[in-house]
């Protein structure tokens, strides 16, 4: 290789790290301004109430299993993301409560990382270290910085622990499959066979949609297995059933049941499944932005020259494509026959993630299928290779000036989350809302006032959640606060004016 092209190679590969960098420190600091909300009250009221009476962490621990227990019978079976909810940083204090999204997104970070690496790096799909580490950049880049609902990703505790968390696990069990697949050593196999035993666990009470789709790839990965004759097989069988019953022990949940007679809307099993395919093509529509092919045709160069090492024949791009379409479906099942439609921003964040990841992974097949399809003498000059890549470049930024979510006016780059976070820290909005946030809990911390009134919030950060302590909310939230500040009633300032 020649020096220009490997300091042109480390250039590259700083320049996406400061990206991911850049992007990502305010998302961490503007969540020093957070505080709890909505169902993070409703779920952790008992446990905050053996804390401040005990101090007790065992006490915590034990209080938090039986609100479990509790919330099984009377609302859901999602155990991983019932119990970790209990738990959320604020009942020790709402000062604490940053630590909600140091933990979701670092979580994230370095779980895909971990499996973009594994997928993609030199003992994966071939790509080179430097390559692989370009692409982790971009990727984690764009799927942080384009989340549709931030504010249920990162800053709402009970929302994220029970979807992207659990998503940024599966990805975790993924890389670890892989890598027991792999593994040359007995020892290692056994210890990686283990962990994916123990994710089974976890994954098997998180999301139905994320456990649907948990078990269908599984089933996928299985039936390769069986295929391909590989002895490994049993072993990934093992994990697959643990995940089987104990998606079926959340699924079997009495309060399931009593959630489902509550929202009255269920759908029948045969129209819940057509209406999967029907919003899953409508998402992967919408998910297809400009930035996403940008990123994709960046690493097309890399994907050309690991896919002529790999040593796969890509001969069938149209049942690869069916496979990864209904796969990517499945998970919209569960919430269509809960009556719940596809769900809420937490939910659609989790079909973004599982999107740009199948889009890439089938843009590595596809170039494959090209690569083995074309002369074998036919060379790319590298002064195209380096054409190409400025104009991909001058697409991205073009995708970064055209960037919008649907909820905002104008077009650009300021909407990308970590763009806003930092506006919001920098033209004091986010220290707003924090006093404005503090004043509120100063009152409900007060146990002399049994009444309170609160007044709504005059800022609101865009990556934050929406306040609810206002007038007509569309779901009020002081049922919740009563019960976890002990109060008596709360009123919101201004309601009585309302019609």
């Amino acid at each position: 290789m020649r020096l220009s092209d490997r300091f042109l190679r480390r250039l590259a590969a700083v320049l996406c790290a400061l990206t991911l960098l850049v992007s990502v420190i305010p998302l961490y600091a503007i969540s020093l301004y957070n505080h709890p909300y909505y169902d993070d009250y409703g779920f952790s009221a008992e446990v905050h109430q053996v804390w401040k009476e005990t101090g007790s962490l065992t006490a915590v621990l034990r209080q938090a299993i039986e609100s479990a227990k509790v919330t099984r019978q009377d609302w859901q079976g999602t155990y991983t993301g019932t119990l970790l909810s209990n738990v959320q940083p604020g009942i020790f204090s709402e000062s604490l409560y940053f630590v909600a999204s140091f933990i979701l997104l670092t979580a994230f970070l370095l779980c895909g990382w971990f499996f973009l690496w594994t997928v993609f790096g030199p003992k994966g799909f071939g790509l080179d270290r430097w390559q692989t580490f370009i692409l982790c950049c971009l990727v984690l880049s764009l799927l942080v910085q384009l989340m549709p609902d931030s504010g249920e990703a990162w800053y709402w505790f009970n929302g994220g622990i029970g979807n992207v968390f659990i998503y940024s696990l599966m990805m975790l069990f993924a890389a670890v499959a892989i890598r027991m697949y792999k593994a040359e050593s007995g020892v290692k196999t056994a210890l990686l066979t283990a962990a994916l035993v123990l994710l089974s666990v976890v994954l098997g009470g998180g999301s139905y949609g994320g456990g649907l789709f948990s078990l269908c790839m599984l089933a996928v990965a299985l039936l390769w297995s069986l295929v391909k004759k590989q002895r490994k097989g049993w072993l990934l069988a093992v994990a697959a059933v643990v995940l089987a019953l104990c998606f079926l022990y959340s699924m079997s949940a009495p309060g399931n049941n009593k959630r489902a007679l509550m929202i009255n809307n269920t759908s029948s099993p045969v129209k819940a499944v057509i209406q999967s395919f029907y919003y899953g093509v409508a998402l992967m529509g919408s998910f297809t932005s400009l930035l996403l092919v940008a990123v994709a045709a960046l690493l097309v160069p890399f994907f050309w020259k690991a896919a002529g090492k790999c040593g796969w024949r890509f001969d069938h791009p149209w049942l690869v494509l069916a496979v990864l379409g209904c796969l990517y479906c499945t998970q919209l099942t569960p919430p269509l026959f809960s009556g719940v439609h596809i769900g809420g921003g937490r939910i659609v964040n989790t079909y973004f993630i599982s999107y740009v990841i199948f889009f890439l992974l089938y843009a590595f097949y596809l170039t494959g299928f090209v690569r083995q399809r074309m002369p074998e003498e036919v060379t790319v000059p590298a002064a195209l290779q380096k054409g190409y890549a400025f104009v991909m470049a001058l697409v991205l930024c073009v995708g970064l000036c055209g960037y919008k979510p649907h909820e905002e006016v104008l077009y650009g780059p300021q909407n990308l989350a970590g763009m806003s976070a930092a506006l919001s820290i920098v033209t004091g909005e986010a220290a707003q809302y924090d006093a404005e946030m503090e004043a509120r809990e100063v009152l409900l911390n007060d146990d002399t006032q049994k009444e309170v009134t609160l007044a709504p919030l005059t800022a609101v950060p865009d990556v934050f959640m929406h306040d609810l302590v206002v007038p007509n909310a569309v779901y009020d939230v002081r049922p919740s606060l009563c019960r976890y500040y002990h109060k008596d009633t709360i009123h919101i300032l201004g309601e009585e004016a309302q019609p």
